[in-house]
């Protein structure tokens, strides 16, 4: 079989998959953050590759769906046609498999650990900054910046706010109603104007300091995703995995709000759990344990180092905006991703070894998403980053 060639199946189950391909399923990989299941396995020529599997069923959100996990292979397929130094950093595609309702591809298994590894280990940061000098560099240069186009007037509201509403029956049929309904809504006890309504009022009235957070160009794909987990570092540097699964002219602001988010809630709630209770008349959202120091050092520096980046800074030379649309994005991150967490389902567990439930995630990254965004509302536009992000960055109370 030939790398890159998708093969059409009238009636098999994604297990099949590995059995076309000749592969045996050894131990499933759960580091990942969606809906798809992903298995080291080994080829008939004793090669290890990674098999990840998604059934239609399986994906409840826009970006989890199987629509999305196919577009993956065509925006990798315009990275390969791009530079060819970003696409040596995207493992990729050897082959690709499908069948009613179901869709897998393979890639090399690549020996690694994620970006944020280096941060667990204790509160030093250079490690984890090197990285990402190196990371937004290629990006960059031979990403991002390989092509640009013009923004559309709505750009900000297509890209960032209109996934919310797309994503919220999903929320309504697993999420209490006394919370996806109050307004106000007491989120640490901070009272907050309900999220929906608040993302009507973005998109529905004029906004000026709204509208000048637009990005001033859209630049080429170049990923769409970059959160920590989809950054691997291997003896040989780093490989990109999982794109967005799109080929429409993006901002890389998007991107470098993901690796924020990554830092102050997403990757902390996989791996340590969320802790959500009532507290009066509102609710207290946290972690089942203290955040890494290294994870809440990382994102107290985070836009300060960036600012630092000859890349970023040649990038953003006309962009005065991009540190508060960066802001932003990484709020509308925390709320967009409270109905993907309903779309995970694989196993997990806190370091204490108790399962952490869907749904836990889901609550969590909602009301997070709702204090953040009320942050930067009442702000209209004059954000103060560090206070804005010690809201989450590891200061969280544990309840």
């Amino acid at each position: 079989m030939t790398a890159a060639t998708v093969h059409l199946m009238s009636r098999d189950t994604q297990w099949d998959a590995a059995r076309r391909l000749g592969l045996t399923v050894g131990d499933e990989i759960l580091d990942g953050g969606s809906a798809a299941r992903v298995f080291r396995a080994t080829g008939t020529d004793g090669a290890d590759v990674a098999l990840k599997v998604l059934t239609s069923d399986a994906g409840l959100v826009d970006g989890h769906d199987l629509d999305s996990f196919l577009g993956k292979l065509r925006q990798l397929s315009w990275i390969r046609a791009g530079d060819e130094t970003l696409a040596a950093r995207c493992l990729p595609v050897l082959h690709a498999v499908r069948g009613p309702g179901w869709a897998a591809y393979t890639t090399p298994f690549y020996e690694s650990v994620d970006s944020a590894a280096s941060l667990r280990l204790g509160p030093d940061c250079g490690a984890f900054f090197d990285l990402q000098a190196g990371l937004v560099k290629d990006l960059i240069v031979y990403g991002y910046g390989q092509a640009v186009a013009p923004v559309g007037p709505d750009f900000l509201t297509s890209a960032m706010v209109d996934r919310i509403p797309r994503r919220w029956p999903v929320l309504r049929a697993a999420l209490p109603a006394e919370v996806l309904d109050a307004d106000p809504l007491v989120v640490n006890g901070v009272p907050c104007v309900n999220p929906k309504r608040m993302l009507a009022g973005l998109t529905d009235l004029p906004r000026p300091w709204w509208t000048r957070l637009a990005p001033p160009r859209l630049m080429f794909p170049a990923h769409g995703d970059l959160n920590t987990r989809n950054v691997l570092v291997g003896a040989d540097g780093f490989r990109l995995i999982d794109p967005r699964g799109a080929t429409a002219w993006w901002d890389p602001v998007y991107d470098l709000a993901k690796t924020l988010f990554s830092l102050t809630v997403w990757d902390p709630a996989l791996r340590l759990g969320a802790h959500v209770r009532r507290d009066g008349d509102g609710w207290l959202a946290g972690f089942r344990q203290p955040v890494y120091p290294g994870y809440a050092a990382a994102a107290r520096l985070f836009i300060d180092r960036l600012r630092a980046m000859p890349a970023l800074a040649a990038l953003f030379g006309d962009d005065p905006h991009w540190v508060d649309r960066l802001l932003w994005a990484h709020a509308l991150h925390t709320l967009a991703e409270a109905p993907c967490r309903l779309s995970d389902r694989k196993p997990r567990h806190d370091p204490a070894g108790r399962p952490i439930a869907p749904e836990e995630l889901a609550l969590c990254h909602y009301l997070l998403g709702t204090l953040l965004l009320n942050d930067l509302a009442g702000s209209a536009g004059d954000v103060d980053a560090g206070s804005h992000l010690a809201l989450v960055a590891g200061t969280l109370p544990t309840p």
